[in-house]
């Protein structure tokens, strides 16, 4: 009788699953207890921090029972392979919007009435079904009739999708804006004049100035079309080229056992979902009267994220499967290019937001209606590609049936 093999891909995956659960463990009892503290302190967003405690609470039980699935393949249970069946019962797809928008309208009140504790209270269990059921309805809307993979490798691409990946995409990103500042640096250090002036204010910011009056100070150098330039440089095109790369790192692991491009494309959105929802529920722990605003554009970057890595995905098994790096580039530079218009147009938006602020009151109309507009057609063109992608993947082409058979 020959003895097992130790499965060493799972293992990994655990060993990562493992160092992921305490980091989400330590920031959930963290953030609940300085929330808590924070509730007796009139300056404090203690509904902000105990949202971010539900969160990564929240987190770390998917975590868990991702880590359930993926001990069983370790340990060579026969369950772990069984094909993943996730069923939506149509009703879900009208029960959705309306409890996602209800759940908005509670929160935009209570947020709204500026009461401390009932936005503690409520806040954070309204934010959860907010981000987490649009996330199920696109996930639903892409991948209706198509498989996916067994329960261990959705639940490893799961779990590689909340630890691994999301540190790799933050130290490069990290890295990327290390470089940037210190081009930066070396170039301001050749023009004497700059550093005085920018070392006198410096000196006037360290004098306790408040903080309207050191953006009023700082002004007239951020809106410098040469830094407005840099940081859609830097969030519309770098953050993209990492982003679309690695958000389906699982996939990019599994692919040669993957059964299809469309197993590939389900398995791909998953990784746009769970990488959606770590960065909507992160971005959402604001108490304040921002809150219904936050939550409601968030819904439009989950679908974002989980279009484009359901391309990716497809892309990514036809690579493994035909060899033909040509439709995978291409694939990767048309995602690149829609998260790049959607970060430029949300740039867009922000800049009208603080136009004012910053002595630009003019920016409201010349930046805000663009960006608006531009999120507005990318999120309808987003819809259409799940659709149709759908309906192109759900019944396999002839030619792919064909193939395998012979195989």
């Amino acid at each position: 009788m020959q003895a097992s093999k130790t499965h060493w891909a799972s293992i990994l995956i655990l060993i990562a699953m493992g160092m992921g659960s305490l980091v989400f463990l330590t920031s959930s009892l963290a953030t609940g207890i300085t929330s808590i503290i924070y509730l007796f302190d009139d300056t404090a967003d203690p509904a902000g921090l105990m949202i971010r405690s539900f969160a990564t609470g929240f987190e770390l039980i998917i975590l868990l029972i991702c880590a359930w699935f993926v001990l069983q393949k370790a340990m060579q249970k026969d369950e772990a392979d069984r094909p993943m069946q996730l069923s939506f019962q149509t009703w879900l797809a009208f029960a959705i919007p309306i409890l996602v928008l209800a759940c908005i309208g509670v929160g935009a009140a209570i947020a709204f009435s500026e009461v401390k504790w009932l936005g503690w209270l409520t806040l954070p269990t309204l934010t959860l079904p907010v981000i987490l059921l649009p996330i199920l309805f696109f996930f639903r809307m892409g991948t209706q009739g198509i498989g996916l993979a067994s329960r261990w490798e959705v639940a490893g691409v799961l779990g590689l999708g909340m630890t691994v990946g999301p540190f790799l995409m933050i130290f490069l990103e990290i890295i990327t804006l290390a470089f940037l500042v210190l081009v930066a640096v070396f170039s301001i250090s050749a023009q004497p004049e700059l550093v005085t002036e920018l070392a006198r204010l410096a000196d006037l910011i360290n004098a306790g100035m408040s903080e309207e009056a050191i953006v009023e100070l700082l002004a007239p150098y951020l809106t410098q079309p040469l830094v407005i330039t840099g940081v859609l440089v830097y969030l519309a095109f770098i953050v993209p080229l990492i982003e679309e790369l690695l958000k389906p790192l699982g996939v990019w692991l599994f692919a040669k056992g993957i059964d299809s491009p469309a197993s590939g494309f389900a398995l791909g959105m998953l990784s746009g979902g769970v990488f959606a929802l770590i960065e909507s529920l992160n971005a959402s722990g604001d108490g304040s009267l921002g809150w219904p605003a936050i939550v409601s554009v968030r819904a439009g970057t989950s679908l974002l994220h989980m279009a484009t890595s359901g391309l990716m995905g497809y892309a990514i098994v036809r690579l493994f499967r035909e060899k033909r790096p040509g439709p995978m580039l291409v694939t990767y530079l048309a995602c690149v290019a829609l998260h790049g218009l959607w970060n430029a147009s949300a740039v867009f938006v922000g800049l009208g937001s603080i136009g004012e602020m910053l002595g630009k009151p003019e920016w409201l109309w010349q930046f805000v209606p663009a960006g608006a507009l531009g999120i507005a057609v990318l999120g309808l063109g987003m819809l259409f590609v799940l659709i149709a992608a759908n309906r192109k993947l759900r019944s396999p082409a002839p030619q792919e049936v064909a193939t395998s058979e012979k195989g």
